[in-house]
């Protein structure tokens, strides 16, 4: 009995000395960045890396998807940007309906962002941003650079390892050598990449953009084995026989779009895409400011939803399409059918005024691509 509570006093010490001799190891599950309601700590990531580093501390926390530019801007996990930059979970707010992401650390500015929407708000101040939130398979991005500000912290971006890094407003920047040259040995999930010259979300003249954009490149195709809704079909066949024309079918993944995009006949451009559950978001470029209608391609080539025709106010611009809005007609016409499940659709079908076929294959597919 004695050599048993010797053995238990024994081991308890071990578990102490570990604890106490290795506090990095605690760190990597919970990461306090404040002291007495001040920021004291810096925060660095690194762009294709799934590791942050807080303080200077090497290894980083680990993080289960790496953050990456977008726009010109670095975008990370809300969850872990508002860990490392001291926002705790249960500070950290979702609105399903709104789509709202708040940030609510007592003590701190109340920050609010909307996925889609380029203000945020910083206790009820409105800024403008340069980019949006955004939902990628399912996660939502926050912009580092813009929340960080928010927060109370200062920002600069490291072109040489791609690497973003925050401290506090007004405090002199850390010396984060140790940190760099840990972040140089590692290898990031992606190449490290310096923010782009040409956004994703392009800036000029539409004269300009379609200069720059790629034209669809394919082959005559023929959609016998497909199956179209009746309405869409029609819509399509009197299209193409009016022009004369055969379709010319190219299928393009989300990053083949960037960053000049993909002419859809003489006038129009997609640029990018995004598919949540919820919605497709498209940015184009078109003269009569509208985003081209498009169309979902099932499971099996069943090609029976359209959506798109919203007004963007710009000629270069984008637009959400809510899944809601996204409908398909009875072959009576009387009806619609309920929403498409955009988990189960394999690509987002463009028509060009020429005749051409965009096919944009759908990341948010479950049966992958």
């Amino acid at each position: 009995m004695v050599k048993r509570k010797a053995l238990i006093s024994v081991l308890a010490l071990l578990f102490l000395v570990t604890v106490l001799a290795f506090p990095a190891l605690a760190q990597q599950e919970k990461v306090d960045v404040y002291e007495n309601q001040k920021l004291v700590k810096s925060v660095v990531f690194q762009i294709g890396l799934k590791e942050y580093c807080v303080n200077g501390q090497t290894p980083g926390v680990k993080m289960d998807v790496a953050p990456f530019v977008e726009a010109g801007r670095t975008f990370v996990p809300v969850r872990f940007l508002s860990n490392a930059l001291g926002v705790e979970d249960k500070n950290i707010g979702w609105n399903e309906k709104a789509r709202l992401v708040t940030l609510k650390q007592p003590g701190y500015p109340v920050v609010e962002l909307v996925v889609g929407s380029k203000q945020l708000k910083s206790n009820g101040q409105v800024t403008n941003m340069d980019v949006s939130p955004l939902v990628r398979s399912g996660r939502t991005f926050l912009p580092a650079r813009w929340v960080a500000e928010a927060l109370g912290y200062q920002v600069d971006w490291d072109a040489s390892l791609g690497l973003v890094v925050c401290w506090p407003k007004g405090e002199p920047k850390p010396d984060l050598s140790a940190v760099k040259q840990y972040l140089n040995e590692q290898k990031p999930a992606e190449e490290p990449a310096e923010e782009p010259v040409e956004p994703v979300n392009p800036v000029g003249t539409l004269k300009e953009l379609l200069a720059k954009a790629k034209p669809i490149e394919g082959k005559p195709f023929s959609f016998s084995s497909w199956k179209f809704d009746p309405e869409i079909q029609e819509q399509l066949q009197r299209f193409w026989d009016s022009i004369d024309a055969s379709p010319v079918i190219q299928e393009v993944s989300v990053s083949e779009l960037r960053p000049y995009g993909i002419k859809l006949g003489k006038d129009a451009i997609i640029h990018d895409i995004d598919v949540t559950k919820d919605g497709i978001t498209i940015t184009a470029s078109t003269p009569g400011r509208f985003i081209p209608f498009f169309y979902l391609v099932e499971e099996g080539n069943v090609v029976r939803y359209k959506g798109g025709g919203g007004y963007m106010g710009k000629e270069t611009g984008t637009l959400s399409v809510p899944v809601d809005h996204i409908r398909a007609w009875t072959p009576d016409g009387m009806h619609t059918l309920p929403p498409a499940d955009l988990t189960k659709v394999t690509h987002v079908m463009f028509p060009g005024t020429d005749g051409g076929i965009l096919l944009v294959k759908n990341p948010l597919y479950k049966g992958g691509n």
